[in-house]
């Protein structure tokens, strides 16, 4: 009996299904991590440019800050801060997102028992 094979076999298409599948748990939660550390560099970005060009302007316009003033400033210029959809705010002079913090990239905020002792 000659038999002809042109396609392949029910386990072979199992075995490939299941890589793809093994693949793809490894690789998704990777990428997600990606996007949330380039949307978290964005924002820091972001800040920072949004907090020198505010400070310019409360110079320039010999002005201090209010929440108003700032408000407005923001939504004149900025049509996104945080890509993330943070709330941004200005205080002590840092602009801070509620979403990522006012800290910049790689920086954790310490906390008053989280420091290292010096002797």
């Amino acid at each position: 009996m000659d038999k002809k094979s042109d396609g392949f076999t029910l386990i072979e298409l199992i075995v490939v299904i299941a890589i793809m599948g093994i693949l793809a748990v490894i690789a998704v939660p990777r990428l997600v991590g990606f996007r949330i550390m380039a949307e978290e560099s964005v924002c820091v970005a972001n800040r920072e440019t949004v907090e020198r060009m505010y400070t310019a302007y409360l110079v320039e316009n010999d002005i201090d800050h209010e929440d108003s003033n700032f408000s407005q400033f923001v939504i004149k210029n900025f049509h996104e801060v945080c890509p993330a959809g943070g709330v941004i705010s200005f205080e002590d002079g840092k602009v801070k997102c509620s979403g990522h913090g006012s800290g910049s990239e790689g920086e954790e905020e310490e906390g008053p028992g989280d420091e290292v002792p010096w002797l």
